[in-house]
């Protein structure tokens, strides 16, 4: 006689899938390994299997002064934080400076708004359109923009020289959904707008009627900006055109942009009197658009004339509230902590942010936006591991080796196209670690020399400063050549890769080069499966929908024939329809928005799994290891809000569809974990370009 009843048919096939799962990573690395929820079957939900332990334990254990943690980026970011702080304390040059600066509370707290009061009272002189120019233009130089954009960089259509470009503008919450959307959720964070606003205003000396009413102003013109802002997904698009200022006049004659041009390119003193950061006017960027000198480009064409009508009917004290505002956001996080306490405030409610960072903390990142260079100067020369770099190197010429090989055989393309595109990958260029010319020998800017002795002891007029320095280099460059191994905004110290369409090259910072991304310590399959899988994604961005509309030399134009580009919308729109199936709170991924993410994500896991196989025999074992350090690089807790936000606002499907969205059309991981036909994340390849 058997005691008891026989075990149900579902506890068994949970003990089944346990057991197996448990066999099948008994070989992993320890933290890849307690990472791992063994009751998932790999085979029905891989994200769960590979992230759903670390998931579980680290949920509830968000710190309060963040929106999210992430297995792999967070450990990455914490090593280089811990041991570059302890070299920024010892440092004596720019980025040492910086870092006392923000670390001298006591003086922060005794100069209080001091130091924003006159930018306040700069703004409040304001009394005709020709002063709201001259105001926009002054803070323009101070990185701040209001109402459209504009920058200089690389022309897209032509390599060897720079263009102006001007384009919409943006506004305080993430993304215009959050002003047009009639939701309990984002009607509550337009009226947090409302309410951190207006303290703000009453925090800088305003009576409370007053700003109540300046914040009220605020969100009406900033809705009535949303509602004629072009939408991401064809502003993504959107390369720009060449045009000239009477083309401005044309499409939006209310504002003055010649004289606006003027007043940019003239050397003028700050509103607070700080020391001016030019020598000159720059009579090359008064020049911009004429025969000759430095050409211009307009962006996001039908926002102008519905800005001009927006511009015609605002009033000036609404004018006054905009712009203050501005000054006020972009200034509170370096100032008391009055103001960093209601900045917390207003991100508690867009991110479930509701802490302020570690003094330490927010000190390192503010040194790295600031001085970029310097920093990372000392990273390079005081912490990196060279033998990161070589090995990155070799890593980065096997996975290329491999895209290469796929090209020749893509049937979709046309002989020609198939060529062409085999040369641009030929000749894409890598930057990894720190610059380097041409020849790979260290190549720093001038950026990294250029603050000696300029960063003082005020933590705010340093970073005003800074972002005064920063407008001016691009000034004073305006007419040089455009360096294509330059790294823009990127720096060395960064935890994470790029692709520059506009120059066909690849920067691999040093701070991505470490554990748990790349250790000479890891196995190859550990290596492969995190790192190699990252430059191969960036690699892929040469040939995702953006990337694939520039050519060898990063200039844009139609180089493909119409049945390629064909083939290549059928195969992509496919990637688009079958992301845009994901969702968040009922919220679906915007899968023609974050296509060239997914593009690249498959492509970066395809090609680096073949050089990896390439390399030398490999066992199941490798396999599974391979492919669980690639999803685990993807591991991220969201709050909740947070997780909202990033499938409305963020170009990359939420981590957990990036892996079944790649993993679900890729041959060899069935294979791997010896998935049964017909199992959710058996190769269905519905969509494949490579």
């Amino acid at each position: 006689m058997v005691r008891g009843g026989a075990q149900p048919a579902s506890d068994l096939a949970e003990d089944a899938t346990e057991l197996s799962s448990a066999l099948q990573i008994a070989g992993f690395p320890a933290d890849m390994h307690d990472a791992v929820d063994v009751n998932v079957n790999p085979c029905e939900d891989f994200y769960e299997f590979a992230c759903g332990k670390w998931d579980h334990d680290n949920r509830n254990a968000i710190p309060a002064y963040k929106s999210q943690v992430a297995f792999a980026w967070d450990r990455a970011e914490k090593n280089i934080r811990s041991s570059e702080t302890a070299v920024l304390v010892e440092d004596t040059g720019p980025a040492g400076a910086y870092y006392k600066s923000c670390m001298d509370l006591d003086h922060i707290e005794e100069v209080a708004d001091k130091p924003l009061q006159p930018w306040l009272k700069y703004v409040d002189a304001i009394s005709d359109k020709q002063s709201l120019m001259v105001a926009v233009t002054e803070l323009n130089k101070h990185n701040m923009d209001n109402f459209f954009s504009w920058w200089i960089d690389t022309d897209p259509r032509d390599t060897t020289r720079k263009v102006f470009t001007v384009a919409q503008g943006g506004f305080t919450l993430p993304e215009k959904t959050y002003y047009l959307e009639d939701s309990p959720i984002m009607q509550q964070h337009r009226d947090t707008l409302v309410k951190i606003s207006s303290r703000f205003f009453q925090l800088v000396g305003y009576p409370k009627e007053e700003s109540d009413k300046r914040a009220k102003a605020i969100l009406e013109f900033e809705t009535k900006l949303a509602t004629i802002t072009v939408d991401k997904e064809e502003a993504r698009k959107d390369h720009g055109a060449p045009a000239q200022w009477a083309d401005f006049d044309e499409v939006m004659p209310y504002w003055p942009w010649k004289e606006w041009l003027q007043q940019l390119g003239a050397c003028t003193s700050p509103p607070d009197n700080a020391a001016k950061v030019c020598e000159h006017d720059h009579a090359k960027v008064r020049a911009v658009g004429e025969v000759g000198q430095t050409p211009l480009y307009m962006m996001n064409k039908p926002f102008f004339p519905k800005l001009n009508k927006l511009l015609e009917e605002t009033d000036m004290e609404t004018f006054k509230a905009v712009l203050g505002w501005k000054v006020i956001r972009n200034a509170a996080l370096y100032m008391s902590s009055d103001y960093i306490d209601l900045m917390v405030e207003f991100n508690a409610d867009l991110y479930g942010v509701s802490q302020k960072n570690p003094r330490a903390r927010k000190c390192y990142y503010s040194v790295q936006s600031a001085t970029p260079w310097p920093m990372a100067k000392l990273y390079v020369d005081k912490i990196f591991h060279q033998d990161n770099r070589e090995a990155a190197l070799e890593m980065l010429a096997s996975v290329r080796d491999r895209f290469d090989a796929a090209l020749s055989t893509e049937v979709w393309m046309s002989d020609e196209d198939r060529n062409a595109a085999q040369e641009k990958l030929r000749q894409m260029f890598f930057q990894v670690a720190y610059p380097t010319d041409k020849d790979d020998q260290p190549a720093w800017p001038r950026e990294t020399k250029d603050l000696d002795g300029v960063i003082g002891e005020d933590f705010f007029t340093n970073y005003m400063l800074t972002a005064a320095l920063a407008v001016e280099r691009d000034f004073e460059r305006i007419d040089e050549k455009p360096n294509r191994r330059d790294w823009g905004g990127s720096s060395p110290l960064m935890v994470n890769a790029f692709y520059g369409p506009n120059n066909n090259g690849l920067w691999i910072p040093a701070g991505i080069l470490q554990s748990p991304f790349f250790d000479a310590a890891n196995s190859d399959a550990r290596n492969y499966g995190s790192i190699g899988s990252v430059l191969g994604h960036e690699m892929s961005h040469g040939f995702d929908d953006n990337g694939r509309q520039y050519d060898a030399r990063g200039e844009l134009h139609d180089w493909w024939s119409e049945d390629t580009l064909a083939n290549f919308d059928k195969r992509s729109t496919c990637i688009a329809d079958l992301f845009s199936t994901y969702s968040i709170d009922d919220r679906h991924v915007n899968g023609k928005y974050t296509l060239g993410e997914d593009i690249a994500d498959a492509g970066g896991l395809k090609f680096s799994y073949q050089a990896f196989l390439k390399k030398e025999p490999r066992s199941q074992m490798d396999k599974r290891i391979f492919f669980t350090s690639f999803a685990q690089t993807w591991c991220s807790v969201q709050r909740r809000k947070s997780a909202v936000s990033s499938v409305l606002s963020d170009t990359h499907a939420p981590s957990k569809f990036r892996v079944l969205g790649g993993l679900s059309q890729f041959p060899g991981f069935a294979d791997a974990f010896q998935c049964p036909a017909g199992a959710p994340m058996s190769p269905v390849k519905r969509c494949s370009l490579w």
